[in-house]
């Protein structure tokens, strides 16, 4: 037994660190949820969170008639649909029960009902339903009406203009999972000794065409085996639009709604001079056309020729737009991210005049779902940042400054702010990544929390922080570190491309600069030093738990991959082929043998801190017998594993009960692995014991 384990073990009752412990000797015992089973986990407390904030809304959408928003808010421990009729109004339930709804539209011509989507247990086996609109003061819930069938997944859905019914992407699912038993810890090892069995069934991806008052009308318009369709598209004058890869190749395709049609899509380019009556007909998307960065892009259907619209020179990605409705005179809005921060411009096309900023007086947050009102000169939109955990903001032109329609005042719920935070890497390539310093009362030099992003291709950005979070900053006064590290999101294509393939453990080594300069700062304590994420970000505290175990105090994985190839030989058969490019084919025996040997799973045995793993049995995208593996794995070496385990949730933790045992476990997890650090413990230097798992690349070689 290691003697860091016999120390852990010592201060497992304890849970004394800093001003934290007061909070936990006052607090009530804790026992999971019925959906939850914790393995190795200690007798917990319940930890009050940092401090009550509001009930978050989200936009969803406008009624299509009246000056009336969908949006979805929390209701019975889960995200359901509310109606919000005013600014400041209490939300009207419009749906209930367990399972979260994920996505939703009203009808576009009357609004008489709406369409939804929703899966179970977190499976992301979404189906549509159909909801009648209630009464505007009945307190009775509709009853949905299901429209698609169970075991698939609706990938996307979207009404055609006038409300000519909706067209849908409709993925089929394995169906199978990792065998998984209730009786935990034994059973569990001995699943995870056996290798998963890899899912052989195909991708199958279905276009189909459907009148939602008539669930029996669904049409077939398109059928891919091995490919898939993503980024289904409807323009102004009704055409459908779709991307279908196959093989790696992809092209958007065009799909006739004429029953007299026989299924499949016709390649935008080379269509017959019987569609040129149609050269007015142009799409508007989001498309790194000309340069590093994505920009707004007119694509003309009749042709299939893109060309990048012409607007001023912008320092970011165009990442979200809102068209006006068809033939108002009502702007074009686009959400640009510049440096992490939503930055919200109009632009009238064909104008020579600038673009006009709105919003700039939101603190730097991020803005996402923006959308004009069908009817009204009305711009809805999310905000969220530091200083709010979501806000729905309205603009119009006919009104001057910004009116709220729900959320506290900017300020009001927590005093922490950002900064950057930059260093260099291996290469000399420079590593960007958000910083929160604790309170000014906490003396001397303080605890750090690294939080990295899922993804890859996620960015971390200046938003709210979760409830734990927060209480590690304010509470037990750690330093926060939310790392963009090379592959993220926001910096450019170049820099997105810089970790596929072989180039996957760069990215660690961001995180090894990350540690070095750490321990180059006095106020930060390089001795205690916790690294936690979540999916891709789960692989990234794995790794840096194998690599860089010498200097960390402990790490958390939740929903990470432990093992490239068992991961994109089980995960869902429609993400497979999108993952492979991201990181390898696993059917390629060299490159198999180098995912095997950049795994975690490979080099547990190097994991000799405290580690935590919390998985969703459900999870379609990392499947839970990655958690499997790697708890043997790293408990067979002798170092403590706390295993957490959800019998109802799938790539994250959506139900109230068990995200409440989750950031008191967390908690825990933290105060006990930093109390097990001696005080007296020197900070490692920055290349003790990383040579032997990590091969140094020079500058020279690096990509």
């Amino acid at each position: 037994m290691n003697q860091h384990f016999k120390t852990w073990r010592r201060v497992g009752a304890l849970f004394l660190f800093g001003a934290g412990w007061v909070a936990l000797a006052l607090a009530r015992p804790l026992s999971p949820p019925p959906g939850l089973q914790a393995d190795g986990l200690p007798a917990l407390q319940r930890v009050a969170a940092a401090g009550a904030e509001a009930p978050v809304l989200r936009f969803v959408g406008w009624h299509p008639q009246r000056r009336e928003m969908l949006v979805l808010a929390s209701a019975g421990g889960s995200l359901q649909l509310h109606r919000l009729a005013e600014p400041g109004a209490r939300p009207q339930p419009l749906t209930g029960g367990r399972e979260r709804v994920d996505s939703a539209q009203w009808e576009p011509r009357r609004g008489e009902y709406l369409v939804f989507s929703r899966d179970r247990g977190g499976d992301e086996a979404f189906r549509l339903y159909r909801l009648q609109s209630p009464e505007a003061n009945s307190s009775r819930l509709a009853e949905p009406q299901p429209l698609t069938p169970p075991g698939a997944r609706v990938s996307a859905f979207q009404f055609l203009p006038q409300g000519d019914g909706l067209v849908y992407v409709l993925d089929q699912l394995d169906g199978s999972r990792n065998p998984v038993t209730s009786d935990a810890a034994e059973a569990d090892a001995e699943d995870a000794a056996a290798a998963p069995s890899p899912r052989t069934r195909s991708a199958r991806s279905q276009l189909f065409w459907m009148d939602p008052t008539r669930p029996e009308s669904a049409r077939l318009l398109g059928d891919t085996v091995g490919g898939r369709y993503t980024d289904l598209r409807i323009s102004s004058a009704g055409t459908v639009l779709a991307l279908h890869t196959l093989k790696g190749r992809s092209q958007t395709l065009r799909f006739d709604l004429d029953p007299a049609a026989a299924p499949g899509g016709q390649a935008l380019v080379g269509v017959s001079n019987a569609d040129r009556h149609r050269e007015d007909d142009v799409l508007l998307q989001r498309q790194a056309l000309n340069g590093d960065f994505r920009q707004l892009v007119q694509l003309q259907l009749a042709t299939g020729q893109r060309r990048a619209v012409n607007l001023p020179e912008l320092a970011g990605d165009l990442e979200a737009l809102a068209l006006p409705p068809v033939g108002s005179a009502l702007p074009l809005a686009l959400v640009h991210n510049e440096a992490g921060v939503s930055v919200l411009r109009l632009a009238r096309l064909g104008s020579e005049q600038p673009l006009q900023r709105v919003a700039a007086d939101l603190p730097a947050g991020v803005i996402q779902g923006p959308q004009w009102h069908p009817r009204l000169p009305l711009l809805a939109f999310n905000h969220a940042s530091a200083q709010s955990p979501g806000r729905i903001v309205t603009w119009s032109p006919e009104a001057p400054g910004l009116q709220a329609w729900s959320g506290r005042e900017e300020g009001a719920t927590s005093g922490l702010d950002y900064a950057s935070l930059r260093w260099k890497s291996f290469d000399g390539l420079e590593i960007s990544g958000l910083h929160i310093a604790p309170p000014a009362h906490f003396k001397g030099p303080r605890p750090v929390f690294i939080s990295i992003h899922g993804g890859p291709s996620a960015q971390a950005r200046p938003t709210h922080l979760s409830g734990s979070l927060r209480y590690l900053v304010e509470t037990l006064g750690m330093h926060l570190i939310l790392p963009n590290v090379r592959g993220s999101e926001g910096f450019g294509q170049r820099f997105l491309k810089l970790d596929n393939g072989r180039s996957r453990e760069d990215a660690v080594r961001d995180i090894s600069a990350l540690l070095d300069l750490i321990a180059s700062r006095p106020e930060m304590d390089a001795r205690r030093v916790i690294v936690s994420g979540g999916s891709y970000g789960g692989y990234m505290s794995l790794a840096v738990a194998t690599h860089e175990s010498a200097r960390i105090a402990g790490s958390i994985c939740r929903v990470g991959i432990a093992n490239f190839v068992s991961f994109l030989e089980n995960t869902e058969s429609y993400r497979r082929d999108n993952r492979r490019a991201e990181y390898g084919d696993e059917r390629d025996p060299e490159m198999r043998a180098f995912l095997q040997g950049i795994s975690p799973l490979s080099r547990a045995a190097a994991v000799r801190k405290p580690l935590f793993i919390v998985h969703g049995r459900n999870d379609p995208r990392v499947p839970y017998g990655e958690a499997l593996q790697m708890v043997a794995a790293v408990r067979a070496a002798g170092t403590p594993v706390w295993f957490l385990t959800a019998e109802d949730e799938g790539h994250s933790f959506s139900r109230a009960e068990n995200r409440d045992f989750l950031f008191s476990a967390t908690v825990a997890f933290v105060q006990q692995a930093l109390a097990a650090v001696p005080p007296d413990a020197e900070p490692v230097a920055a290349d003790a014991d990383v040579s032997s798992v990590l091969p140094q690349r020079s500058k020279a070689g690096a990509k």
